[in-house]
């Protein structure tokens, strides 16, 4: 059986698609489905989309929601390459992953100075797309073993654009 899964879709400025996936629950897809404007989902999707440059393009949960029509960024920097890479490891067993966020927006995080290290605490410095990415991400997202996940670090990552 396929594990439940949202998906949030983009499209870059060179008119490239990619998208991020994540492992969520099921009792969180309900939620969704009956409510798609608000709940842990929606967070994870906003949050998403709140430190990326690119347009959003579809948002998937185990089922196909209809999709939005794309239209294409303006931003100079509005390129899948560039990126966000988050780190993760699973609460419980410790096991680590990531996944990215394609098009990163430079105006969306803070670096500790001299590293690509996105700090990620708003009293340190953080800002709030990173404090609500990492809220809802930990709040919404799961291992491959089923349990909740906990961000370990965000690194500014991928190629430089404009």
């Amino acid at each position: 059986m396929a594990k439940p899964t949202a998906t949030l879709s983009f499209v870059d400025k060179a008119k490239k698609p990619s998208s991020v996936q994540l492992l969520v629950s099921a009792t969180n897809i309900t939620s969704w489905m009956g409510t798609p404007g608000s709940g842990v989902i929606f967070n994870l999707f906003a949050a998403l989309a709140g430190v990326s440059l690119l347009n959003e393009t579809g948002r998937k949960v185990s089922v196909d929601l209809p999709s939005v029509d794309p239209s294409y960024p303006t931003d100079d920097q509005a390129y899948r390459s560039s990126k966000l890479t988050v780190f993760v490891f699973d609460s419980t067993t410790g096991a680590k992953s990531h996944f990215t966020v394609p098009g990163r927006d430079p105006a969306s995080y803070n670096t500790t100075p001299g590293t690509k290290d996105v700090i990620l605490d708003g009293s340190a410095g953080g800002t709030a797309e990173i404090v609500a990415l990492v809220d809802a991400v930990q709040a919404g997202v799961y291992s491959e073993d089923g349990n909740l996940v906990t961000v370990r670090s965000i690194v500014v990552s991928g190629a430089n654009q404009g």
